[in-house]
Order: C-alpha cells, then structure tokens, then sequence
C-alpha cells in the first residue's frame, strides 16, 4: 500500500491536490494521510492562537472525511502540525511514498514559490498539482536532459503510466553548453559527437523501459533546444509530467535544477519531481 501526504490549506490549491490524490486513489491501494500545518504567529495572543488552531482541526477534518466518502476504499487519516509549511512538510515527506501539494498563481502570473522550496529537500518524490487545474487528456511524460541515465526518475514514469493505463512519452531534450559551443567553431564535429551521446542515452532509457515494462505504450521525442520550454510543450494537456531533480547542496540547502524551477513557476500539468 502507497503512503501519501497530502498537504491542504484551504485554498483551491489544497482542493487540486485532494482531487489529484482521490483520482489516484481508483488505480493505487493508498494510505492518506492529510496534512495541514498550523503556523502561529508572534503576535497572537494565547487565546487567538487557540481559535485559529480549531479552525485548521475543522479544516482537517472536512478534508477527511470528503476524501473518505470519494475514496472508500484508502485509509485517511488526519495530521495537524505546528510550525513552519516548508519544515513540517518536508519532515512528513520522510514518513510518505509521495507527497502531493497544490499551487495557485501568484500576482506575477506565476506559480507560487513554496511548492519549489519543497521540492528542492523533500526525502521522497513530490507532485505539484496547479490550481485551476488544466482539464488533461491523457499520457505521461519524462523529461530527461542528460546522458546519463536516470533510472529512479524513469522507473517513477513508467510506474504511473502502467498503473493509471496511460502512455508513456520519453522526451529527451539536448543542446551544445556554451564552453563547447565555442569549440564547435575550431571543431565543427563536436555537435554531431553531442547529438550521437543523447541519441545512445535516449535509446539505452527506452530499452529499459522495454525491458521492465513490456505492455507499455511507449513514445519518444528527441529535440534540440532550451529543456524547459521543450518539456512544457511536450506535457501541454499530458496527466503528469515526471522530472528529476539533481541534488545541488548549498549551504544548508538543496536547489532544484534550472529547468525543473522553470517548469513548476510555468506549469502545463501536474509535475513530479523524483529526487535521484
């Protein structure tokens, strides 16, 4: 059985993501565990910090029982932690399989920046669900941008697909880095050397894929260019765009990669992000 943590807050996000996770919920045994943090501020008095405590247990128990009644065949139950939403998130993604949390626009046009920070730490892959939530045909899609494999962030991709009875796209995005870009104009056969590296890797996750999932539907896209602006094209109208994120320790921190950051501030679909 799956363990999901779901994080509401009230808002239309936390209702996208209680509609994401009750969708689920029809092709996967689940083990819900809904989750609201509860961040006091300095200045409430003792007695106001009270009533807006009771406030988030009734929004909790609202959540609950409405997944109960779509869902009756998962388990939910109800958490309430006190603390700051990135840090007591985080720390519930150490006890889930999965953690899944909505997004809502932000003035700018964006999406809102908190779902990133969590992603960028959380022990276990997240899905961030946009709120509104584009209505999806169907498929899901991988994103890679490496000649390296991938494994853990493929493996997650084609699990959903086979579970939801979805295709599978790989999308394989590549382009020159600027240092060799340069050389390219002394050596005209570095771009075709880079193109045949991304070809083999594509081919090597598709043999994979093949291999440990021989009924999946699969497809494929290899393209040229900027990874973020490619992958957001690929999973317009897909059920689920996968990603990985590449640790990149700061100090006391992790950063998600460029393109995963582009993705979740743009997002066409819900976004997985599976730490590799």
């Amino acid at each position: 059985m799956e363990r999901v943590c779901v994080a509401i807050d009230g808002t239309a996000s936390g209702e996208a993501a209680i509609d994401w996770v009750v969708e689920r919920s029809a092709h996967t045994d689940l083990e819900i565990s809904v989750t609201a943090v509860y961040d006091p501020l300095p200045s409430e008095s003792v007695l106001a910090g009270g009533d807006y405590r009771a406030l988030f247990s009734t929004l909790l128990g609202e959540a609950v029982r409405r997944i109960e009644e779509a869902a009756p065949g998962a388990r939910v139950e109800g958490t309430l932690r006190t603390g700051q939403p990135r840090a007591q998130l985080v720390a519930a993604s150490s006890e889930a399989d999965l953690l899944v949390i909505g997004t809502g626009r932000s003035g700018a046009g964006s999406y809102a920046t908190l779902p990133i920070r969590i992603a960028s730490t959380a022990r276990c892959p997240v899905v961030v669900v946009p709120a509104p939530r584009p209505a999806p045909d169907s498929g899901v899609v991988v994103g890679l941008e490496s000649t390296a494999q991938q494994p853990l962030v493929v493996d997650f991709a084609a699990s959903e697909a086979q579970k939801s009875g979805q295709p599978l796209t790989v999308a394989h995005c590549w382009s020159v880095p600027k240092l060799i870009a340069v050389a390219m104009f002394a050596h005209p056969g570095v771009w075709s050397r880079m193109q045949d590296l991304h070809a083999r890797a594509l081919a090597e996750t598709l043999a994979h894929v093949r291999a440990g999932w021989p009924g999946l539907e699969l497809h494929q896209r290899f393209r040229e260019g900027p990874s973020a602006v490619i992958l957001a094209e690929e999973a317009a109208g897909a059920s689920l765009l996968v990603v990985g994120r590449h640790d990149r320790a700061t100090v006391g921190d992790t950063l998600l990669g460029s393109t995963s950051h582009e993705l979740l501030l743009g997002m066409t679909c819900p976004i997985a992000v599976v730490p590799e």
